[in-house]
């Protein structure tokens, strides 16, 4: 089900607001963090994009760095499957650090906090949710087994959502 909050003063969006907002910037850090120890840029990855995981910032398993002349194979090796991108090497001491790093050395957020942000249960099957800032409005979607009771919630059709992340 979709929905968006356009009352700024409510609870609820100050909420909604202040998490994503905060989930952003431990993206944007998670991203320093891994130039800063890698010390190497990455243009592209392979992982987990966005939100729709459990920690919901991006989770990482290998990257296309910039200059891959400067790659340290006792840290990275290349992918089986993607040449182009190199994951840790496991087989060496350098390489399990920085895979333990980029598995648990990052920032994360957690799943469950727009489900608490509204008072709702862990519903037993469930996607993970999403929220979004557009401008003034934020958008979200649950499930639809979930359904927040916020007054200030408004239901709104998959086209009115499209159309309103299309802006974003």
């Amino acid at each position: 089900m979709y929905y968006k909050i356009e009352n700024k003063e409510c609870e609820v969006y100050k909420k909604l607001h202040e998490l994503r907002t905060k989930e952003l910037l431990i993206s944007e850090e998670n991203k320093q963090a891994i130039k800063d120890k890698s010390g190497l840029d990455f243009e592209s990855f392979l992982g987990h994009s966005g939100q729709q995981n459990f920690r919901r910032v991006t989770q990482y398993t290998g990257f296309k760095f910039i200059e891959p002349q400067k790659v340290d194979l006792k840290i990275w090796q290349k992918d089986k499957t993607y040449s182009e991108i190199f994951i840790p090497n496991r087989k060496t001491k350098l390489g399990r650090e920085m895979a333990d790093f980029i598995s648990n050395g990052l920032k994360g957020s957690n799943f469950m906090k727009p489900f608490e942000i509204f008072g709702l249960e862990h519903p037993r099957r469930f996607s993970f949710p999403f929220v979004h800032i557009v401008g003034e409005i934020i958008v979200f979607y649950f499930d639809d087994q979930t359904e927040p009771k916020d007054e200030n919630v408004i239901e709104i059709t998959k086209r009115e959502f499209d159309a309103l992340m299309s802006l974003a």
